[in-house]
């Protein structure tokens, strides 16, 4: 047998015995084969993902850049943090790192946390480095919830427009494959514009006669490379009643879309919410994100007709309430 052939013969049981995991190269030196670790494939986008959304710091009333993921909501019987006349209002104390696993934290041993920042960029572990409690909302609805400041090995975008908020995951792997889409399209429609025909089929009929009523929209949406994804649609009637918009009367609607591969409708998401980003992998969209009132929904995009995953993070505040409805008037308070 020539040492070519031997050589060969090595090579194959080589290959055969690492697996799929590991493949075989020849030296160049004396011709012997040597095992090398080739690269894992990706993982793609979880299939049940536990998601963790992320507040800015400046709103909770730490007074600076930087955002907190959210951990976990601290029963009344374990809130030290905010006892009698305090409990009445909003407010952030910091919570000892000892105390934070009875309170809720999340093990980050067994399952780190991984961010989604930037646009279609990997996500990056996170390591808690401080916790927080914090305490916001309405008389009627006030809760005490536990945050955590993450040191993060990739940059994220500061806080500002909900569009580039991220997310977190928890899970034991790396996601590797799946990245983070953020609001790539948008149109808006001037006074009677016509408002596309794959929108206006799901809109209720509305007596909007110019020019004492003026009708706006607009849409924006994340979509990939098929033009599959998720978009956020806003119509707002205008009752003109004198020369000051604050004056106007208006009647709102905003409703939030799919649009599956290679369809030309649109089929609405319920409960909805405001739109601001997806994750996708090599198959696709894997889940729509959106917020609304302190509620972070994750729609599945394979299951769409199942309720999307909710994680409560916050309480609404009396200014929240305030800014809650979504319009396009011109009026400028």
């Amino acid at each position: 047998m020539t040492n070519g052939v031997k050589r060969a013969r090595l090579a194959l049981v080589l290959a055969l015995t690492v697996g799929p995991g590991a493949a075989w190269a020849q030296a160049d030196d004396d011709g012997s084969a040597v095992v090398v670790d080739m690269p894992e494939p990706d993982r793609g986008c979880p299939v049940k993902p536990e998601f963790l959304p992320m507040t800015p710091m400046g709103q909770v009333g730490i007074e600076r850049l930087g955002w907190l993921v959210h951990q976990a909501i601290i029963p009344a019987s374990k809130d030290k943090f905010f006892q009698a006349g305090a409990r009445s209002r909003s407010g952030v104390k910091p919570v000892p790192m000892d105390q934070a696993k009875k309170l809720g934290a999340l093990d980050t041993t067994k399952a780190p946390i991984w961010v989604f920042g930037k646009e279609k960029s990997k996500a990056c572990k996170g390591t808690p480095i401080a916790y927080w409690a914090v305490r916001m909302g309405t008389d009627e609805d006030r809760q005490t919830y536990l945050m955590a400041e993450l040191a993060m090995e990739c940059e994220v975008l500061p806080p500002g427009r909900l569009p580039g908020t991220p997310i977190a995951i928890r899970q034991k792997d790396e996601p590797t494959g799946c990245v983070l889409r953020r609001p790539n399209r948008n149109l808006t429609g001037k006074e009677m514009d016509g408002i596309p025909p794959d929108y206006a089929e799901h809109i209720p009929p509305q007596d909007c006669a110019a020019p004492e009523c003026a009708r706006l929209w607009e849409y924006f949406g994340v979509t990939g490379d098929e033009g599959e994804g998720a978009f956020d649609l806003t119509v707002s009637y205008l009752h003109r009643n004198g020369s000051n918009p604050c004056n106007w009367a208006t009647d709102d609607l905003s409703m939030l879309f799919v649009r599956m591969r290679d369809s030309t409708s649109l089929t609405p998401l319920k409960p909805g919410g405001q739109l601001f980003g997806g994750l996708w992998d090599f198959n696709g969209p894997r889940f729509i994100l959106s917020r609304d009132m302190g509620v972070l929904y994750a729609y599945d995009y394979q299951k769409l007709k199942a309720a999307p995953k909710a994680v409560r993070y916050g309480s609404p505040t009396e200014e929240d309430l305030i800014h809650a409805k979504r319009t396009l008037s011109p009026c400028k308070k």
